[in-house]
């Protein structure tokens, strides 16, 4: 729409004097906020990225392309082409005293034996300053979250159908050379925060001391957490993290950790001990407690757990029976929600991860989905209800596989079946 007030009128044309994305920002972007991955056959390895094809390696999960010199994750598959969509990343600026942070949609289209074809393009402005109000300058946001399309405008920053606001975007990463606001800059910003919404973030972090904290410790992940889903579990163990900044160990893997932590209380450890809160190998700790906690289950003790599995079972029947049947599915890949508690089991066991022993049936905002090749289960998806975005998506012994990026793409393009279903519910409820 047109400009309406003095305030939007300055900014439209401020926004309209903005300098394009540059040649350097583009590479950054298309080399750190995509995947890059080699498809290995029998007979060759195929670089995705630069069509390069060699004799690579035959077992490593990992390799070098000797034409781009770009780092590969490699994937044994027959398949040809790999696409990369929705994929934003985010640039902060300091524009005549507003804060601006630009988003840019990524969009990747790869094929073996061929150059990939990347794109570009600017689909949101926000202009604030702190404490002040927000304008939008940005593409119509037609589809969901995803679909942007038409000239940049002043918007308006109403929430869409779904009460999910439409321009408030999530960024995968923050590009590294970056300006904010003197206030910001004293409170720590860094562009090493990622996977979050950098307009509510900031707005957090105004007023939120314990991610100043997080952010200045280089506590990055825990930080983003704490503005994002796991808020209340950074509450809960902030004196463990304060051992933790103490000690000098950064937490990487925020997720990871916090169940962890949650394995050492059921089972009764110190988790103000150094000891176990800072552990060398937090992946081979946290699958030796998830295998520990497992243990009774997979025993004759699982018949005296029989009465309150059927408590759990109705109680999440109860809850998350609207969502069952959702099933999207391309090619052989599949994605299902799990409809019972012995399906938590199944795919806890098959994973060796805690998406059952952590109770993941009982959380109210989460909603987890089984992703299978055939009937075989390859990772388990959680989605917040509240956000509607994926959380994780991990495959056995807490990593993912090499579907991860297929099945992200495919959960996030259905999102709005969810997204149906949980306004549906929302209303029966009301």
């Amino acid at each position: 729409m047109r400009p309406r007030t003095k305030l939007q009128g300055q900014i439209y044309s401020l926004s309209k004097e903005l300098p394009k994305i540059t040649e350097e920002q583009k590479q950054w972007a298309f080399k750190n906020c995509l995947s890059h991955v080699a498809y290995r056959t029998k007979t060759n390895v195929s670089c995705l990225d630069c069509g390069n094809t060699w004799d690579g390696p035959k077992k490593a999960k990992k390799c070098v392309c000797p034409s781009c010199g770009i780092s590969l994750t490699i994937s044994d598959t027959r398949k040809k082409k790999f696409d990369q969509t929705n994929v934003v990343m985010a640039i902060m600026d300091v524009i005549d005293g507003f804060q601006l942070v630009r988003f840019f949609q990524i969009s990747s289209y790869q094929r073996s034996g061929w150059i990939a074809k990347q794109h570009i393009w600017e689909i949101v402005q926000l202009w604030f300053k702190p404490n002040e109000k927000l304008t939008i300058v940005a593409k119509v946001c037609s589809y969901g979250n995803t679909g942007f399309s038409g000239d940049m405008e002043i918007r308006n920053p109403a929430a869409n159908y779904y009460g999910i606001d439409k321009y408030n975007l999530y960024a995968e990463k923050i590009y590294p050379k970056f300006n904010c606001l003197p206030i910001y800059k004293r409170n720590g910003f860094s562009a090493k925060i990622q996977d979050l919404a950098p307009y509510s973030f900031l707005r957090q972090l105004l007023n939120d001391s314990t991610i100043e904290t997080l952010i200045k410790s280089k506590q990055y992940t825990l930080a983003s957490h704490r503005a994002g889903d796991r808020r209340g579990n950074i509450d809960k163990y902030w004196r463990s993290i304060k051992i933790c900044i103490r000690n000098k160990y950064t937490v990487t893997d925020a997720i990871t950790w916090l169940d962890y932590l949650d394995l050492l209380v059921h089972f009764k450890k110190d988790i103000l001990n150094p000891k176990y809160i800072c552990p060398k190998n937090l992946k081979l700790q946290h699958d030796r407690l998830v295998d520990k906690k497992m243990a009774p289950i997979l025993r004759a003790k699982i018949e005296q757990e029989r009465q309150n599995i059927e408590l759990a079972e109705k109680t999440y029947l109860e809850t998350k029976a609207a969502f069952f049947g959702i099933v999207f599915s391309k090619g052989n890949l599949s994605i299902k929600v799990l409809e019972s508690i012995k399906e938590f089991i199944e795919e806890g066991v098959a994973h060796k991860h805690c998406v059952y022993t952590n109770a993941y049936y009982q959380k109210a905002d989460s909603l987890i989905l089984s992703a299978r090749i055939g009937n075989k289960p390859i990772e388990t998806i959680e989605i917040s209800l509240s956000k509607m975005k994926v959380v994780q998506s991990r495959g056995k012994g807490n990593n993912a596989t090499q579907y991860n990026k297929d099945i992200l793409d495919l959960v996030n393009k259905n999102i709005p079946v969810i997204k149906k279903k949980y306004l549906q519910l929302k209303k029966k409820a009301a």
